[in-house]
Order: C-alpha cells, then structure tokens, then sequence
C-alpha cells in the first residue's frame, strides 16, 4: 500500500513538472511575440520619413519676403527603432551688406523627430530667430495624411501656455509627380496678431521636407507705448 502511495506522488509531482515546463514555455513565446509586436509596433514611420530628406550633407536653400533667404543644411541623421531625428543647421543671409546682426546672430538649429504616427520640429537655437515659428516645438506631421486631418496641441509661447490647432488643408503633386502636404496651425488669444490670432502655414514636399512657409510676424515690442505692426512674412525652397 505504501508502495503504490509512493508511485501515485511521485507520478503526481511529475505531471506537475510537465505542465510548469509547459507553462514557461509558453509564457516565453508569448513574452517573445509580443515583445515582436511592441517593436514592430513602435517603428518609426517610413511614410512620415519619404517626405524628408535622406541624404546627410544635402542643402536647401530658401528665397522670401523682402529678400530674404536662407540655406538648411541637413547636417545629421539618427535612426533608431522607434524614431528618426534629423538634424538641421541654417543661417540666414545677411543683406545688409555687413551693417546687419552678427554671423552667430543669423545662426539656427532644427530638429525634426519622426516617429511611428507623427512628426515633431524643435527649435534647438537658444533664441528663437525672427523668421522661426513663434511655436519652439510642436507637432507638424500626423498620419493619416490627409486632407481634413486635424489634432491639436498645448505649446508653449514666451512662457505662456496655449491651444494649437493643426490641420492638413491639401494634398496634392506638384508638376513633377511629387507629393505635397499643406498644413494650417491656429492659435487663439494671442495678443498683437490680427484679430488676436496666429496663423501659420507649411508645406511638405515628398524627399524634401519643408518647402513654404507663412505667417504673420511682429515688429517692434510695443515697449514705446505703441502696438507691434504685423506682417506678412514667408519664403520658399528654391529650385532651378
């Protein structure tokens, strides 16, 4: 009788032992697809990614409003799994014939930081430059891309909160096949700006990234006691 106890434990304990091996065996394929899925999930967009440049060393260069220009030179790319950052270096052409701010002055550094549904610009230069967004970092970019895609975002502007709201207006080609994005962003219940509103607007090119833009800009503080005169204000990418 002890015998026979003896065998039923031990055939017991081993049937235990099958099934936790079992078990584990299957957590671990479970752990390993959905560590699978996390990672595939999580990629950067290859979309988003097409309508930036992807060669580093590539220079753009922008002509604009009361001859304005600038060259953007897209100076390093970092990939990783779930983000592509591009990093841009600019400097704005001095017109003045050297009577103008200083070179470190017309200096400026953006960022652009792709991930798996959106896109993300950040201003890196301390001090914002006049032909800048008054937004330092936001969103630009957001899949589906499509007209009537729409999200909004809380920025931050000289210290003070506020709502943006993003649009893609259009998505067209242009006369060589390639793709274009036209984005509108609005904020309300900025002081200054006509109808105390900015407005902004961009246009993406497929392989090129950032080819127009448009906005109001300020001049002069409002520190003499009269108001800041707003105007329009944009530039280009040029291509021969």
């Amino acid at each position: 009788m002890k015998s026979l106890l003896k065998k039923m434990l031990y055939l017991s304990w081993v049937l235990v032992l099958i099934m936790a091996a079992g078990c584990n065996e299957s957590d671990k394929e479970g752990t390993k697809v959905d560590e699978e899925n996390i990672r595939i999930g999580e990629e950067y967009s290859k979309e988003l990614a097409s309508y930036f440049p992807e060669e580093e060393g590539k220079v753009l260069i922008y002509n604009g409003f009361a001859e304005y220009g600038q060259t953007l030179t897209l100076d390093r790319i970092i990939r990783n799994d779930d983000k592509l950052r591009l990093i841009f270096k600019g400097e704005i052409e001095d017109v003045s014939g050297g009577e103008g701010p200083p070179r470190h002055e017309l200096i400026f550094e953006t960022e652009y930081i792709i991930t798996k549904d959106s896109v993300k610009e950040v201003q890196k230069n301390e001090k914002r430059r006049f032909s800048q967004s008054i937004i330092r970092e936001q969103t630009v970019l957001k899949l589906p891309i499509e007209e009537g895609q729409k999200w909004k975002q809380v920025v931050n502007i000289d210290g003070t909160e506020y709502e943006a709201a993003t649009e893609i207006i259009e998505v067209s080609k242009d006369a060589r096949d390639r793709n274009l994005v036209k984005t509108e962003t609005i904020i309300e219940g900025i002081d200054s700006y006509p109808g105390d509103t900015y407005r902004e607007v961009k246009v993406y090119r497929k392989g090129q990234g950032l080819v127009e833009f448009n906005n109001i800009i300020l001049l002069g503080n409002g520190e003499d006691g009269r108001e800041p005169t707003s105007i329009k204000f944009g530039y280009r990418l040029f291509e021969e």
